[in-house]
């Protein structure tokens, strides 16, 4: 194809994620190298791997603009055709390249966060929350009149920016796994034990007390059930509820590699996420749903609009439910584990979904086109 005829280089400039962040080097990064470009990633944070392709940078050393030129001398560093950012921050580094060296390298904005969001204003009174959001919205808009076009992740988060950019280019790429890393498994039998995952911050915006209540709940009311709750998690939890049940077994674990959390969801029979649903979590698309999915296990997700926009099968493979009901949630687990042929069958639509419509192979092709197209 005339599209993939010019080698490229492609730099991956993150600001706010680590340099082996599972998008960026496990999917977008190997697309790009069968389709014979030149790419290279640089990150501030030391990965879990090393590899020459790999450029990892200390921000916590540097003011701001001394970020951005820092972030411009590395890119000249790599000549790059195109530069993906994660952040309007990463942009402007890319923006002072450009300026400078007079470079003709396409600029792409990756949006698969919310921009400002809830984390730029945490702390601050309602005054002052509100100017830095108006700041920071200002500050996104400007950067990215000079940008070139945007890779989505999900509907919600593109709306701002193409009612304010309605003509320039942009390819939606989800956040759908390649399923070589995660094998399908068989449906495990509930009634010897109930293997439950939870992956994230063990804080209440995150949802975690409800996933270990409604655990706790199941437990208490079947004594002779075995129930597992496996956390993944960088957090500490400050005490173990001296009350847990005895047949709750609490297993908390730091986060793994990413082939090795891919491999480790073949072990576990359900999965929670019961986030808040307040607004911004309401219109944000969970990455890990689809690799759920994909490793054929049901799910418990929070009742969130971008979930039923970005999988409206949902009910095929799992519920959405009110984070706060425990008593719903330990319903639905209890309800698995005594009819298991809708266990079984839920498992089967998960992984058949997987299969058929949310994997990185049906997206990968409009993205490999979007970054190599010629102007």
């Amino acid at each position: 194809m005339t599209f993939y005829e010019k080698k490229m280089k492609v730099v991956f400039l993150l600001t706010a994620h680590a340099a082996d962040d599972d998008r960026v080097w496990y999917h977008q990064v190997p697309s790009l190298l069968q389709h014979d470009c030149e790419v290279a990633v640089i990150a501030p944070r030391v990965a879990q791997l090393s590899s020459p392709l790999m450029r990892i940078y200390n921000p916590e050393i540097l003011s701001r603009q001394q970020l951005i030129r820092h972030l411009a001398e590395l890119l000249l560093e790599q000549h790059p055709d195109v530069v993906i950012g994660d952040t309007p921050m990463a942009l402007c580094g890319a923006l002072a390249y450009r300026r400078k060296n007079h470079a003709s390298c396409r600029i792409l904005y990756d949006v698969t966060e919310w921009y400002p969001s809830k984390k730029n204003v945490r702390n601050l009174g309602p005054v002052h929350s509100f100017f830095k959001r108006i700041i920071l919205h200002l500050f996104k808009i400007y950067v990215n009149c000079h940008t070139d076009g945007f890779i989505f992740g999900e509907k919600f988060k593109s709306l701002p920016f193409r009612r304010l950019f309605p003509r320039k280019p942009y390819v939606y790429l989800s956040y759908y796994p390649e399923l070589n890393y995660i094998a399908p498994s068989q449906p495990g039998n509930l009634k010897e034990k109930v293997r439950l995952l939870y992956s994230g911050p063990l804080t209440e915006e995150k949802g975690f007390p409800h996933v270990l209540a409604s655990a706790a709940k199941v437990a208490r009311r079947h004594p002779d059930w075995k129930v597992n709750l496996k956390v993944l998690t960088d957090a500490l939890l400050p005490h173990v509820p001296a009350d847990l049940p005895e047949n709750l077994a609490l297993d908390i674990s730091p986060y793994l590699p990413f082939e090795k959390f891919c491999k480790i969801l073949a072990e576990q029979d359900l999965f929670l996420d019961l986030r808040s649903t307040d607004r911004e979590n309401r219109k944000c698309l969970p990455i890990k749903l689809f690799y759920y999915m994909a490793a054929g296990k049901p799910v418990i997700y929070s009742d969130l609009d971008a979930i039923e926009d970005g999988c409206p099968e949902i009910s095929q493979m799992g519920y959405l439910v009110n984070p706060r009901n425990e008593d719903r949630v330990a319903d639905i687990i209890e309800h698995y584990v005594m009819v298991p042929e809708l266990y079984r069958q839920q498992c089967d639509n998960a992984r058949r979904l997987a299969e058929q419509k949310y994997y990185w192979k049906a997206i990968e092709a409009d993205f490999v086109r979007f970054i190599l197209q010629h102007e």
